[in-house]
This record gives C-alpha cells, sequence and structure tokens, in this order.
C-alpha cells in the first residue's frame, strides 16, 4: 500500500511497515556492507524508512543461483553498488561553497546544518513520522512534511522535501540540526532567501531526492 498526497510545498505518505525480520536483515546488510554508515541512524527501527528505497535495494536483489556469492557478501557487485551509495552517509558534510560549486544533479552529497521554516509555517513540525495501527493494512508508516530552508556554513539552502524520508522517530522543528543526503539542484528564489545580491527571483540552491535514492535525513544529537 502507498499513497502520497501533494500538501503545500510538502508532502504526505503513507505505506507499509517492513514485515518482521526486514529490520534485522537492513542491519547485517548495512553492518556488512557499510559499518561507517551506522552512525548516521540514531535505531535501528529508523532503518524502516529505507528498506525498501533504493539506498538498500542493491543488497536484496536475487543473485544467479550459481553465483558463489550471497547478494549481501561483501564481495558481490550488487554489495559494491550499495557500498558507493552507502559512503556518502559516513562522509565528511560539505560546506556552502563546496555545494553550490556542483552541478545540478551532482550527488548523492551530505549537508549538515539547521533547519528553518519558510514563511507561513510559523511553529508547525517540519518532519514527523508516525506509525499506526490500521484494521485492514496492518502496521503503517505516516510520514508528513514539508519543504524548509537549511542554514549551513556559508549560506542557506533549500531543502525539497517530497519524497524523502527522516531516519528518526522523533518530530523535526525548526532550530534541530540536521544532516541531509540528496542531490543538487536551484529552484527560482519566491521568497527572497537568496543573498542580496540576487533578491527574489533569483535562483536559490536546493537539494533534492534523486531518481533512485531518496532525500535521506537524520538528527544531529550531541
Amino acid at each position: 500500500m502507498s499513497d502520497d498526497d501533494d500538501v503545500r510545498e510538502g508532502f504526505r505518505t503513507v505505506s507499509k511497515v517492513p514485515p518482521p525480520g526486514a529490520l534485522s536483515r537492513a542491519r547485517a546488510w548495512l553492518l556488512e556492507a557499510a559499518p561507517d554508515a551506522l552512525g548516521a541512524f540514531d535505531s535501528w527501527t529508523s532503518l524502516a524508512c529505507i528498506c525498501d528505497s533504493g539506498w538498500l535495494a542493491p543488497l536484496q536483489r536475487p543473485v544467479h543461483p550459481h553465483s558463489p556469492h550471497l547478494p549481501h557478501s561483501p564481495h558481490s557487485a550488487m554489495a559494491r553498488v550499495a557500498r558507493r551509495r552507502l559512503r556518502v552517509l559516513a562522509s565528511r558534510p560539505l560546506g556552502y561553497a563546496a555545494f553550490t560549486a556542483l552541478r545540478a544533479g551532482d550527488g548523492p552529497v551530505h549537508l549538515r546544518g539547521r533547519c528553518a521554516s519558510l514563511p507561513g509555517h510559523g511553529a508547525s513540525p517540519i518532519w514527523r513520522t508516525e506509525e499506526r495501527d490500521d484494521a485492514a493494512d496492518g502496521r503503517l508508516l505516516i510520514e508528513e512534511a514539508h519543504d524548509f530552508v537549511l542554514s549551513i556554513d556559508g549560506g542557506d539552502v533549500y531543502v525539497l522535501s517530497k519524497g524523502g524520508h527522516l531516519a528518526s522517530a522523533a518530530t523535526l522543528h525548526a532550530g534541530d540540526e540536521v544532516s541531509v543526503f540528496g542531490f543538487a539542484d536551484e529552484i527560482p528564489d519566491r521568497w527572497g532567501l537568496a543573498p542580496a545580491l540576487h533578491g527574489r527571483g533569483g535562483l536559490l540552491p536546493a537539494v533534492r531526492s534523486g531518481s533512485e535514492l531518496p532525500l535521506l535525513l537524520t538528527r544531529v544529537v550531541r
């Protein structure tokens, strides 16, 4: 089951929680393929949002029956693809100058900064997840978010939330520090957020989901 309803400058999705054992398998795959990426997740349950995504998909594909390697073997071709994708989760965050030097579509990259709500959103949560039982569909994962501004060293980046996932059970509010993993982009600045040199109507650096890898957010807890 999957439902995706557009909301203003954001989204809402409803999907099934991974079945029993899926999180354990994801944990084992992550430990074997990219152990350095473990620090990006505040708990193993936060892996639920990416179990069926491109971040872990290469480790879930079946291999040829005569292959000497399991799908999650560190020597398999699929594991090598997964390691390349997951390596960014353990990378150092880019600064503003380095990020804005990228071309649209470059990534995935790691940004870190503090969240700021867009004008008009007030004190409403930026991103929240909730699990709920449904008589017909079982345990559901509900994720609701709106676009926001990520203030990093040197400037602001617009975060296009649609299609993304928050790997945390804790609600995300303005002022919280997060790591964002996604792809570089630019969007028209309808809010006047760009530096004064560009002004309203210029282009604002942005980060978004890719064609295979969804935007991923993790909370920074110090």
